[in-house]
């Protein structure tokens, strides 16, 4: 069964949308430093009011893109670089965490792609996920109190 978390009230609709595979997220708005137990991403490349930010988080290399620790599905906002608090992962500081995103334009739910198996909606992950897609070693970061910055592809 979902818990339930605490939202402001801006962030309360988002939190409503069904998530990404089911799970259930606690996700509160941008506004300051991170709340203690929070970590601020920021996500550049946003193609502004064009459907929904779609965000799975990883906890380690044996789940990675297998079972989410966590998943959001986010409303794109008007600018090209949407923030928010990604919180209650239940993980200590340092642990490392891999976070992978794409923009669904369309907003059907899943990442499309062209003949090849190309990506044609903007994708991106943490740490640097190089030219053939998001990989564990590549794409996990720590915890560690910095903001997680994802760059979608154009």
């Amino acid at each position: 069964m979902p818990t339930r978390h605490t939202l402001r009230p801006t962030a309360r609709l988002a939190a409503q949308t069904a998530l990404l595979l089911g799970l259930a997220a606690g996700l509160l708005p941008h506004s300051q430093a991170a709340a203690p137990g929070c970590v601020d991403v920021e996500v550049q490349n946003v193609r502004p009011k064009e459907g929904l930010v779609m965000v799975a988080v990883y906890a380690d290399e044996a789940t990675f893109r297998k079972q989410t620790l966590k998943s959001l599905r986010l409303p794109a906002g008007e600018q090209a670089v949407q923030r928010f608090e990604l919180c209650e992962l239940g993980l200590p500081a340092g642990a490392n965490v891999s976070l992978v995103l794409f923009q669904d334009l369309n907003s059907d739910g899943k990442l499309n792609a062209n003949f090849m198996g190309i990506p044609n909606e903007p994708w991106g992950a943490s740490g640097t996920p190089g030219l053939m897609g998001p990989q564990w070693a590549t794409t996990a970061v720590p915890l560690n109190g910095s903001a997680i910055v994802v760059k979608l592809s154009q």
